[in-house]
């Protein structure tokens, strides 16, 4: 199910750490970048030509599970790989001005920009590098519905009392 601002609320009044939910994306993102001559060994992504340029590709597929790097109030940071830097910023999506309670978490970038064909592509930091967010930009966080039905239950059974 998809993560709503009520719904990240209902799992914090529960008493569960934000950080303790597994997450999911909703769909494929990819993320990309040109990389230098003097980068290409350093490049941790799947790097391919185009037209005589070298790209680097990180592709996270749709339900790769997650966890939350940092949680505040607008702003959901989570991890889908090992390693410092690979977090993305996911936010309270927006109504007009105003994030109600069945805003989702969709994924966020430091800024946008459209194509000549209209495409949106977002600039996104991830690892220190600022890449395109070429797929996924709409993609949206997801839990798995059962953290919501967890129930910490104290039971103590009376032993009872003679005289």
């Amino acid at each position: 199910m998809y993560l709503t601002v009520a719904t990240k609320q209902d799992i914090e009044k529960a008493g569960v750490d934000i950080k303790q939910v597994q997450f999911y994306n909703s769909e494929e993102i990819v993320l990309a970048r040109q990389l230098s001559k003097g980068e290409l060994k350093v490049a941790e992504g799947k790097v391919r030509i185009e037209n005589g340029k070298s790209i680097e590709e990180i592709i996270i597929p749709a339900n790769t599970p997650g966890i939350c790097e940092l949680n505040d109030e607008k702003t959901l940071k989570v991890s889908f790989d090992t390693g410092d830097g690979k977090s993305i910023p996911f936010l309270v999506e927006r109504k007009g001005d105003m994030a109600t309670s069945g805003s989702y978490f969709k994924i966020g970038a430091k800024k946008w920009e459209r194509t000549a064909r209209g495409q949106q592509i977002g600039k996104v930091d991830y690892q220190g590098q600022i890449y395109n967010l070429v797929r996924g930009a709409n993609s949206r966080l997801m839990i798995d519905k059962s953290i919501l039905n967890k129930v910490d239950r104290n039971t103590h059974v009376a032993k009872g009392r003679k005289l």
